[in-house]
């Protein structure tokens, strides 16, 4: 998600993943992914360990299956596309903002594209505090935790994957790729999602190609960069 803008003196950046063990070498060169696929593991093998299954470990994990594309639409759209505001004479610019417009520079630089690390320490106890105060047991969950995890590592995957050269052999993450592209290369404010387009299709946000001219912001979100690469 986030991405340090380079200056034209700064190194050559790594050659674009081309191959499948390339790719992976590339994606676990970082620590998002890392993290996210142990939290997925781990949270999965709990579940196993707890045994004692029924209908309602279904129910969790159904539900957020089903919301995860909206979730992921809203917070690409109004979270890493926000606007700087300014409150009580205050400008207030998230970090993850200011990163993603740097990441919108330059798409190609896979320096610094995943999750921030930063996220991790704050978010996921928080979430792992909800899940197990909110929910009525153990069991439900641990089972909705994992797949939250193993969703956002399927999340990770498909973003990686959109700025690579090598792309897994499926139809399903060619068009993941290629919509994800647009989204870089003809308009930010289109193709949101990034693991589904599901999220595009009920929102009205993944038109005709054809009906969509190239944003002269594209590499600039909301023209708030003065850098923006020829």
């Amino acid at each position: 998600m986030t991405s340090s803008v380079q200056s034209s003196g700064s190194a050559a950046q790594p050659a674009n993943p081309a191959t499948a063990s390339d790719f992976f070498k590339a994606f676990y060169g970082h620590m998002s992914p890392i993290i996210l696929t142990a939290l997925a593991l781990g949270f999965t093998g709990f579940r196993v360990y707890l045994g004692n299954w029924s209908y309602a470990d279904l129910i969790a994990p159904l539900c957020i299956l089903a919301f995860w594309p909206i979730q992921e639409w809203l917070i690409h759209a109004y979270i890493l596309h926000s606007k700087p505001r300014k409150i009580f004479g205050k400008t207030i610019d998230l970090s993850v903002g200011r990163s993603h417009r740097a990441h919108h520079v330059n798409p190609s630089d896979l320096s610094d594209i995943t999750i921030n690390k930063e996220v991790f320490p704050t978010v996921v106890p928080v979430l792992i505090a909800l899940a197990y105060l909110l929910l009525p047991s153990v069991e439900l969950a641990t089972g909705a935790l994992a797949m939250f995890f193993t969703l956002a590592l399927h999340y990770e995957f498909c973003h990686f994957m959109g700025h690579t050269t090598w792309c897994m052999p499926v139809n399903y993450y060619r068009r993941r790729q290629r919509m994800h592209r647009l989204h870089h290369y003809r308009d930010e404010k289109l193709w949101w999602g990034v693991s589904t387009g599901l999220g595009d299709w009920l929102l009205g946000t993944a038109p005709d190609l054809k009906a969509v001219d190239k944003s002269p912001t594209v590499h600039n979100v909301h023209g708030l960069l003065s850098d923006e690469p020829r």
